[in-house]
This record gives structure tokens, C-alpha cells and sequence, in this order.
């Protein structure tokens, strides 16, 4: 006896609805998105979104180079959470408000919209607000932004949060302070980024989470609710990133560096992925570590964009100028400051070597007053030359009585012979002393370099930092710096170049033309 046409339904019913159950199905048959063509197609994960899938975390951070398709796999969960999870709250947090709007309507909307018809009417839109949020039937919601503060999310998907951290810091800052503060325990939180070098929370949070994965994987550790799974996807994990290699050369530059690839790291690539990066290293220069990265080491390791010192610094490096620097016995020590209260306050320590300039050491701290500076240059144990301040030294805010300069007071505690290095009229004649001086200077590699390693933060990475502020309505940089943490370490070292006797550099007729220069642009 045949079955019903009923029962054939009530079979079609059941069989759907044990699919249904089954989110890897669900992902692979019931969204469709544009592809990189613009061609409408059922959504299907890739193999980084599969393998990042697979082993998803409740909290998880993504270094990844780009066109990897994380923030789409990011709307389709968003809207797979809020479609089969009722009354739950789904947020996406963007790095830009055109790229939020964007994802909210080509993403989370284009695929809402071509769902199949029998779920769209089970789960009803009950309110589309196009400035970034929907509203199911079911209770639950999917809102696209710049934050989300106030209400608590069951799913969090932070895209590009290290540019966010590098051109909008306090838009990243309310991202932690906000967003991330509204998270339970059970949360599903994802931040996905590229690299936008060695600063801001993103590095941070991957430095710690990557030290920890690796104890994990050692079976050293084990990673709780509210610790963050680390994963990284290279450029070459993306299979369309290859080009056929006939009358494509490989510069003897790049096949010692696949060669590197090869011996330190086991990444062994074909001739079609060589040359395909041969091409893109072409069209992106300097920014191909960054945008296409073949190791987490490397994508963190390029200048930060808008970086007023990044161009030495990256030739620092590469000439062996930042190395394990020795402390010359006999040879004077001097120090250049950058004084603050509450802020923070810098201190570089110099020794002249015949014609290069030894920085051997770094420190900063922040909220002491000036005993507590000295007695640190005591504990550290340096033959003293000079001690170079900024011109604020003539401030009397250190004083605990009477009315006594900065200066005076370091001069009282022993901290002696003082410098008071003379203001200038632009920070830009200082800065361009900085970059005048930048190839004579050695740097110690360790004592220069992170002050609590994976935490972003010395004398190198405030140099590195150290940048122009960001323009977000001509979308360009300002022509003065952005004050942050960085500043500190800056204007420290920017003392060395206005004040150290440099000649040629920062002397009275040179400042002069350099002056006179600045005078032509304004009136240009």
C-alpha cells in the first residue's frame, strides 16, 4: 500500500525540521549573499570559515589577512542565532559607519529578504529600522552599528577592530567598555581583524590569547568561558589567491623570503601562489605584511599608517639598528623627558658612540612625583651625563612647597646637570628633526622594546605609535599628532632631537630656515 500524499508531506515535514536542527545545514542551504562577482548564490562556508566554525569557542579572536569573507560568515550567524534562538539579542559592530550600514543592508537584510517563504512567514519582521536593526516575530533582534551599549547581547560580532583601535580610539573604546561589557558568560562573541601594527587593544587581546592557545594546545592550560580562542588565517588559505607563474620573475628578495617561509615555518607554496604574491607585492608595497600576512609574527610587525616615524623605523629594523645594544662602560648616559602628573612620564637614556646616538634604555610610569623618578635613575645605576626637559620643566605642579620649577625639584633630589630644552613654534620643525637624526640612532631591542611583552606598550612601540590624527569627515589625516599613550614616549624622544647638540639638525640657522620653510607653506 502506498503512503498518503499526507504522510509523503508529514515525512517532508519531519525531515525538514530534523535539518533544521542541524545549524551546519543550516549555514549551507537556507541563506544566499552576493559573491565577490555580484552574483546572487546559496551561502556555502569557505574553508576558513569552516575551519573557523569548527572549532568556534564561546569567545573568539580572529587575526586574518584579507577577503576571507569572516564579516559576511559573521551577518549569516547573526541572522541564523536570531532566526532559531527566540528572544535573543544579536549585535554586529563595525569599524565604520558606511561599512555598518553596508553589512546591515547587502548582508543581514539581502539574506533575511530570500529566505525561503515558509520561514519568512514563521518568522515575521515585526520592525525594520534601515538605520541599522531588525526584529522578528520570535523576540529576537539584529542590530548593525558602531557600539552597543546598554541591554545584554547573546551574540556580539566586532569586525576590523584593530584599524578601529588605530584610527578611531575612542570608538574602540567604547567597543571594550561597552559592547564587550554587555556579555554574559554564555555570550557568542567573535572579534575579527587585520593587523594595524603593534598597538591598541586588538594586539593586546591576540598577544594573550595566542600565549594561551599555545598552552592549550600543549595541554598546559584550558580555555574558560571568558577567555578568548585565538585563530589566524593566512593569505594563502584563500584559494583563489593564485596566478599562473609563466613570465612572472621572482626577485631574489622574495624567494629568500619563501625560502624563510619554508625552513622556520613549514609553509611550503606553489608556484602559482609565488607568483600571485609576487604580483600583489607589487601593486601594495609596504602594506602587504599587513593586508596579506603569512604569519601572525608578520602582520603585527608593519608601521602603523599614519605613522609620523614609520618609514625609519622600518629601516631601523631592517638595517639591524634595533638590536641587543651593550651599555658603554665610561661613556655618559643622558636622559630626555616628557613630564607629566597624571599623564604619563617618559624617559629615554642616550649614550653618543663616535657618530651614532645609543638609546640603551626606556621607562615610564605615571601619577609619581619627581622623588620617585629619581630615586628610579638611581636604582638603574647609569655613569649620568646631562637630563634634557621638555620646556613645561618651568611648571611648578612638583613642588610640594614653595614655588619651585620641575626642574629645580629634579636638581634638589640629585637629578643634575638639567637641560631645558627651548620650545618650538610647530611640532612639525621638531618631528622633522626627528626624522633627520632617525639613521644615526641604535636602539636596544629588549630594553626599548615592550615593557610587559604582548601588552603593546615601550619606547620603540610609542615611536611606532606615534601618528597623525585621523580626519573622519575628509577621511584624511590631520596635519598634527593624535595625543595618545604614544605621545608620551614621542615627545620624550623629541627632546633628544630639539635639544642634544646636533649639527645641522637642530642647530640656530637650520631651525631658522626650517622655520621660514614652514612660514612659505602657510602662505602658500
Amino acid at each position: 500500500m502506498r503512503p498518503s500524499s499526507h504522510e509523503i508531506d508529514q515525512a517532508k515535514i519531519d525531515r525538514l525540521k530534523r535539518l533544521l536542527q542541524d545549524r551546519e545545514w543550516r549555514l549551507s542551504n537556507l541563506y544566499k549573499i552576493l559573491d565577490k562577482h555580484g552574483r546572487e548564490i546559496v551561502f556555502k562556508p569557505n574553508h576558513v570559515q569552516s575551519e573557523f566554525l569548527a572549532n568556534m569557542h564561546i569567545r573568539n579572536i580572529k587575526l586574518k589577512s584579507r577577503q576571507h569573507g569572516m564579516t559576511t560568515l559573521g551577518s549569516i550567524l547573526a541572522l541564523d542565532t536570531a532566526l532559531f534562538r527566540s528572544n535573543t539579542a544579536c549585535g554586529i559592530v563595525m569599524h565604520q559607519a558606511s561599512e555598518a550600514e553596508k553589512v546591515f543592508r547587502t548582508k543581514v537584510l539581502f539574506a533575511y529578504d530570500r529566505l525561503p517563504g515558509w520561514l519568512r512567514d514563521v518568522r515575521t519582521l515585526v520592525r525594520r529600522d534601515m538605520t541599522g536593526e531588525i526584529e522578528l516575530s520570535n523576540g529576537s533582534r539584529i542590530t548593525v552599528g558602531l557600539s552597543h551599549r546598554g541591554g545584554t547581547l547573546q551574540f556580539l560580532w566586532v569586525s576590523e577592530y584593530g584599524p578601529m583601535g588605530a584610527f578611531w580610539p575612542l570608538r574602540a573604546g567604547e567597543v571594550k567598555t561597552g559592547a564587550l561589557n554587555t556579555l554574559p558568560p554564555d555570550c557568542l562573541c567573535t572579534i575579527e581583524s587585520t593587523a594595524h601594527g603593534r598597538l591598541g587593544d586588538f594586539y593586546r587581546m591576540c598577544t594573550r590569547a595566542q600565549k594561551l592557545q599555545a598552552m592549550v594546545e600543549a595541554g598546559t592550560a584550558k580555555l574558560s568561558s571568558m577567555d578568548y580562542r585565538f585563530s589566524f588565517s593566512a593569505w594563502f588559505e584563500d584559494p583563489v589567491n593564485v596566478l599562473d607563474p609563466d613570465g612572472v620573475p621572482i626577485p631574489s628578495e622574495l624567494e629568500a623570503y619563501f625560502e624563510t617561509l619554508a625552513a622556520d615555518h613549514g609553509i611550503a607554496l606553489s608556484a602559482r601562489q609565488k607568483a600571485w604574491y609576487v604580483k600583489k607585492s607589487e601593486e601594495q608595497g609596504d602594506k602587504m605584511k599587513q593586508e596579506h600576512p603569512s604569519t601572525p609574527e608578520e602582520a603585527f610587525a608593519v608601521h602603523v599608517e599614519g605613522a609620523y616615524y614609520g618609514k625609519q623605523l622600518t629601516k631601523a629594523y631592517k638595517d639591524g639598528r634595533v638590536c641587543d645594544l651593550p651599555v658603554i662602560p665610561g661613556v655618559p648616559v643622558n636622559t630626555f623627558w616628557d613630564i607629566g602628573m597624571n599623564d604619563t612620564t617618559a624617559i629615554w637614556f642616550h649614550q653618543q658612540v663616535g657618530p651614532w646616538h645609543h638609546f640603551i634604555d626606556y621607562y615610564e610610569n605615571s601619577g609619581e612625583q619627581a622623588a620617585f623618578y629619581a630615586r628610579k635613575l638611581q636604582e638603574l645605576g647609569y655613569h649620568y651625563g646631562r637630563h634634557y626637559l621638555p620646556h613645561d620643566g618651568v611648571n611648578t605642579d612638583w613642588a610640594a612647597e614653595g614655588n619651585m620649577t620641575r626642574l629645580q625639584v629634579l636638581e634638589s633630589l640629585g637629578v643634575r646637570p638639567t637641560v631645558m630644552v627651548p620650545r618650538i613654534e610647530n611640532i612639525n620643525d621638531g618631528i622633522d628633526m626627528v626624522r633627520q637624526v632617525f639613521g644615526r640612532c641604535r636602539f636596544d631591542a629588549t630594553r626599548c622594546g615592550e615593557i610587559i611583552p604582548g601588552e603593546g606598550r615601550g619606547g620603540l612601540l610609542a615611536l611606532a605609535a606615534y601618528q597623525h590624527k585621523w580626519n573622519d569627515t575628509v577621511q584624511a589625516w590631520h596635519d598634527y599628532p593624535l595625543h595618545n599613550w604614544a605621545s608620551n614616549g614621542a615627545d620624550a624622544f623629541r627632546q633628544f632631537a630639539q635639544g642634544y647638540p646636533l649639527q645641522g639638525v637642530n642647530d640656530q640657522s637650520t631651525t631658522s630656515r626650517r622655520r621660514e620653510r614652514h612660514r612659505g607653506w602657510k602662505t602658500a
